[in-house]
């Protein structure tokens, strides 16, 4: 029971990563749609803010799964979680299954958002869990 308790924050700062490092490399696959929705949106620079969005999320999401400065990771991702699933998911603007689509999206940045909490306010750090699994 005591190595599952050690193994969790592991486990957390890898699921969370992945999620980020995922999201990247879908964002690549799915450019042109990307690049139109921010269009719509009148965002600034679309090409260039898609390329810095994709770059963000692999690299925090790396970041975070390799336990490499978590609690700075954790903090640059809460405002660009925050800002991005306001811009990019407003599910109160549309209706129908597109209005849930988005509003799923919503609910689970915003719960991405809550994992970043959750590692930013962790006291302990993954490798300090690993060394705990390794004794």
């Amino acid at each position: 029971m005591e190595n599952l308790l050690l193994a969790l924050p592991i486990l957390a700062h890898i699921l969370i990563g992945f999620y980020f490092t995922f999201f990247g490399f879908w964002n690549i696959y799915h450019w042109v749609p990307m690049t139109e929705i921010m269009i719509q949106r009148s965002l600034p620079c679309p090409f260039f803010l898609l390329s810095f969005i994709i770059a963000w999320q692999i690299i925090t999401g790396v970041m975070l799964m390799f336990g490499i400065l978590v609690k700075l990771t954790a903090l640059v991702l809460i405002p660009f979680i925050l800002v991005f699933v306001f811009i990019l998911h407003p599910f109160w603007k549309f209706k129908g299954e597109i209005r849930k689509q988005h509003m799923a999206l919503f609910i689970t940045n915003l719960t991405m958002c809550l994992g970043a909490l959750v590692l930013l306010l962790n006291t302990i750090s993954p490798m300090t869990h690993l060394e705990g699994l390794l004794n």
